[in-house]
């Protein structure tokens, strides 16, 4: 009889580890504060045909790791509902595309996670050109100066972000916050670019 208890309870203890890991849920609080640095290039409402919203663009994550995933799910969601085109989810970075490119890459996470803590630091660059051209971000990147171009809307944004969290925080569920968070900060320079309301 105890032998059958102790399976059971430690049958228990295997599913209630397999939620945190693999279930997306958060019942927490969360002390977030992100430090940004945004450059933009703008032509206002009179843009060349160059520069007009187009329908459809880029979308390059650029890292690994479920927080990279969960951020592209997020971007796509808020960029869809915001009404900013169609995208198409690029896997590989290049020098030139065709549509307009947004590129973000995403630093090392190093977060701190338990059931019931969790705790990150690190960095996103996100770049946009409306001329498909990613790498004007290595100059800004180098420099931390945005060099306008003849008929191209830029954007440049470096992200620090620090969160510290408690409460019941399942793995994908801190990573989806994390991303859903960043979304929340990159879209909205998206949207001025795009003149969406």
């Amino acid at each position: 009889m105890k032998n059958k208890r102790s399976w059971i309870l430690l049958g228990e203890i295997v599913l209630i580890g397999a939620a945190f890991l693999l279930l997306d849920f958060r019942v927490a609080m969360s002390n977030t504060q992100t430090e940004k640095l945004i450059f933009t290039t703008d032509m206002g409402d009179d843009m060349p045909v160059s520069m007009q919203r187009r329908d459809k663009f880029s979308i390059v994550l650029v890292g690994e790791g479920p927080l990279v995933r969960a951020l592209q799910k997020a971007l796509t969601e808020q960029i869809d509902e915001v009404g900013m085109g169609e995208i198409d989810l690029v896997q590989e970075l290049e020098p030139i595309y065709q549509n307009p490119v947004l590129v973000v890459k995403v630093g090392k996470p190093g977060p701190t996670w338990t059931p019931f803590f969790a705790m990150s630091h690190f960095s996103i660059h996100a770049g946009y050109a409306s001329d498909g051209d990613s790498t004007f971000m290595e100059g800004v990147e180098e420099t931390h100066t945005s060099v306008a171009k003849k008929d191209v809307s830029n954007m440049y944004a470096e992200y620090e972000l620090n969160d510290l969290s408690w409460g019941l925080i399942s793995r994908p569920g801190y990573h989806q916050f994390l991303a859903d968070y960043l979304a929340k900060e990159i879209v909205p320079a998206l949207k001025g670019l795009y003149h969406v309301q």
